[in-house]
């Protein structure tokens, strides 16, 4: 039997797709973390904001940045849609703000006991039920020793059965 392994980006993308508002919030981290790449003058003033799947609010420094990218906002649409083709936004938006700092890359916790914080069991009905058992069918059958454990952890967590 030949073994195939799941890629986690994959189980992530999964879970992503079935939840637009935590795609969103996770295309803006990107963006945020990876704004810096852009071509200049566009970092040196603006940053990312909120983004809700249509709309994208760019935080400006001023009011003459404002001008200055509403004058250049084909210029930034542009650049933006070649780094991020996965975005989907129709409106774009300035509005004078304090730049956000970039959210900092995860790091792993350096104590082990906050990393050991136990799942409890899941309620019958619950919106974390239903996710544990769409990952639960995806994860079914894998051979891939990671989605294994992931399945057994899983099964631990869901409400037990009826009969």
């Amino acid at each position: 039997m030949g073994f195939e392994p799941s890629p986690l980006s994959r189980i992530i993308d999964a879970l992503l797709r079935r939840n637009p508002q935590l795609m969103h919030h996770f295309q803006l981290t990107r963006m945020q973390q990876e704004w810096s790449t852009l071509p200049a003058p566009f970092p040196e003033g603006t940053a990312p904001l909120s983004y809700d799947g249509a709309t994208l609010v760019i935080a400006v420094r001023n009011i003459i940045w404002k001008q200055e990218m509403s004058f250049r906002s084909g210029d930034l649409d542009r650049a933006m849609r070649a780094s991020w083709p996965q975005l989907r936004f129709q409106k774009l938006v300035f509005r004078v703000a304090p730049l956000p700092e970039p959210p900092a890359l995860p790091v792993p916790s350096a104590d082990p006991a906050l990393r050991l914080r136990t799942i409890q069991r899941t309620t019958a009905g619950s919106p974390g039920e239903l996710e544990f058992r769409h990952l639960q069918d995806d994860l079914q059958g894998s051979e891939e020793p990671f989605a294994r454990s992931l399945m057994r952890l899983l099964e631990s967590r869901l409400p037990e059965d009826k009969p």
